[in-house]
């Protein structure tokens, strides 16, 4: 099967219930999913997620513009290639029932996939956090800070722009983080995201990590020394 012809079945009409199947196909034509063409298994990262900084490979399959395409796709069809991609079980409670529409228009890596199916998901009610290095829970976005998301440390500059549930603990050394709250709060959008431990002078951001970005930005203005 060549690539054109991945691509080619990906845009026919399908089914709900054939959906997952047909861009799984797609993908695992582009090289998304382990093939001949890629190094031993043994060789490779075995799960992904959307806070990867792709090595040596892992992660870097990239897959064309049109090749992901979910017409008013049922959640389970967008959960089941979801674990395909990321190597991970994923941990079904009980759900909202959007229907998804989503098509990538420009290339993208298989963390990029990832990243966008994350956003897509957050957008219609689902939040998806990781669960170690083997699951990740689906659960309604009310929920998602009671699942006790993941410290994300990369650098600001390196999170992804996406709807990636992650949590982040801050030191802040020259204002106090209770009255950072409010000149954050226009940024957050889960509920209860923000929590300020004292006397530490920590704060526990708890969010998606396209908001944890510009609140890590804004902070880093916020807490700079005043002093010349």
């Amino acid at each position: 099967m060549t690539e054109g012809t991945c691509i080619e079945t990906v845009r026919r009409p399908v089914t709900t219930t054939q959906l997952a199947s047909v861009i799984l196909a797609g993908l695992l034509c582009l090289g998304l999913t382990a093939c001949c063409t890629n190094p031993p298994a043994s060789a490779q990262k075995r799960t992904f997620s959307s806070f990867d900084i792709p090595a040596r490979g892992a992660g870097k399959e990239v897959t064309a513009a049109g090749t992901l395409d979910f017409r008013n796709a049922d959640v389970e069809q967008v959960l089941a290639i979801y674990q395909e991609l990321s190597g991970r079980s994923v941990i079904r409670g009980v759900l909202p029932h959007p229907t998804i529409t989503v098509r990538n228009q420009t290339p993208l890596t298989r963390i990029q996939v990832l990243q966008l199916l994350d956003t897509v998901l957050a957008q219609n009610g689902i939040a998806m956090v990781l669960v170690g290095e083997t699951a990740v829970k689906a659960v309604p976005q009310a929920m998602a800070i009671t699942e006790c998301p993941p410290n994300i440390t990369l650098p600001v500059e390196q999170l992804p722009d996406s709807g990636s549930v992650m949590s982040r603990t801050v030191q802040l050394k020259n204002v106090r983080a209770v009255e950072v709250i409010p000149v954050l709060q226009p940024f957050v959008k889960m509920p209860n995201a923000l929590l300020p431990i004292q006397p530490q002078n920590l704060l526990v951001i708890r969010d998606y990590s396209a908001n944890v970005k510009c609140m890590l930005k804004l902070l880093r203005e916020l807490d700079k020394d005043s002093k010349p």
